[in-house]
């Protein structure tokens, strides 16, 4: 008789927005199960003897987190649920630990911060969730990962992607361990802004431009920017979606731009030295300008 192996525990994300499923499936598929829904009631259909965690969004049409996580309290009172929200408020808080609770993380999620605590919280479990995000690399291909999402936007077109075979864009970065220096870590984090401050300066002048950001490679805006507070981790998923198509397209050359097409504006998301840039204009004849300023700016040097 065949023995039957041990099937491995999975986590269920559940959140109305399709671009937090998806970043969340891209972070998280290479390293255990994992399993999406849309609302508070589809989770509880997706529900199999292997969730091992509840990673749930708080505001939700319907039955909302908190009204999923008092049901799970009822239905199945040993499963971990930890809450996801873009405000953190103490009431939320409070109302969490009534709830058994683990945690109330602020979205954007960032992979430094997420992959270590999902390795204490399922450490009971058989995941093999490593204790860090993989760091990134400049060499060789990256691994392949299973089912790799690529950007559902409503109403929109995607064009104008260059792009070329995995590179460090494909990695979550590893999370930051104390720099030796304070001093010297700041004097380059402000050196950093500066440079992605001139460098914005210049775009936002450009013909048909109404909004842009530069942000670090976590995704954290490095300029102020009239933009939801989310974008930062879409424009990274843009991106490392598109190093990750390159693969398949056999593309030689390194990501120039990821285009997104919408009926009354164009998204433009450049990589950059210091992390990346995304840039919001009227029509496709601004973002073809953008493309081109930034492409000069990059050639010469972002000085």
């Amino acid at each position: 008789m065949t023995a039957h192996l041990p099937r491995r525990p999975s986590i269920l994300i559940v959140d109305d927005s399709p671009g937090v499923r998806q970043t969340m499936e891209f972070l998280l598929a290479p390293h255990l199960p994992v399993r999406v829904a849309d609302s508070g009631q589809a989770a509880l259909a997706a529900l199999t003897p292997d969730t091992a965690l509840v990673l749930t969004d708080v505001r939700m049409p319907g039955m909302d987190g908190v009204e999923l996580a008092r049901t799970l309290r009822r239905t199945h009172p040993h499963l971990p649920v930890v809450f996801m929200t873009g405000v953190v408020e103490d009431d939320l808080r409070a109302e969490a630990r009534e709830l058994g609770v683990l945690d109330v993380l602020r979205k954007p999620l960032r992979p430094g911060v997420l992959f270590p605590a999902l390795q204490e919280w399922l450490a009971d479990s058989a995941a093999t969730l490593p204790a860090a995000p993989p760091a990134d690399t400049d060499t060789g291909p990256a691994r392949p990962t299973p089912a790799t999402p690529t950007p559902v936007v409503a109403n929109a077109a995607v064009s104008n992607a260059v792009v070329s075979t995995p590179t460090a864009l494909t990695a979550p970065p590893a999370p930051r361990t104390p720099d030796p220096d304070p001093e010297q870590s700041g004097a380059r984090r402000a050196a950093q802004t500066a440079q992605a401050q001139m460098f914005t300066a210049g775009l936002n002048v450009l013909p048909g431009v109404t909004a842009s950001c530069a942000f670090d490679p976590a995704g954290v805006p490095l300029t102020p920017t009239p933009l939801d507070a989310e974008v930062g981790a879409y424009v990274r998923f843009l991106a490392t979606a598109a190093q990750g198509v390159a693969h398949h397209l056999q593309a030689a050359a390194p990501v120039r731009a990821v285009q997104l097409e919408f009926q009354d504006r164009v998204l433009v998301v450049c990589p950059v030295p210091f992390g990346y840039v995304a840039v919001v204009v009227r029509d496709t004849p601004g973002a073809s300008s953008v493309k081109s300023w930034m492409r000069a700016r990059l050639s010469h040097g972002l000085n």
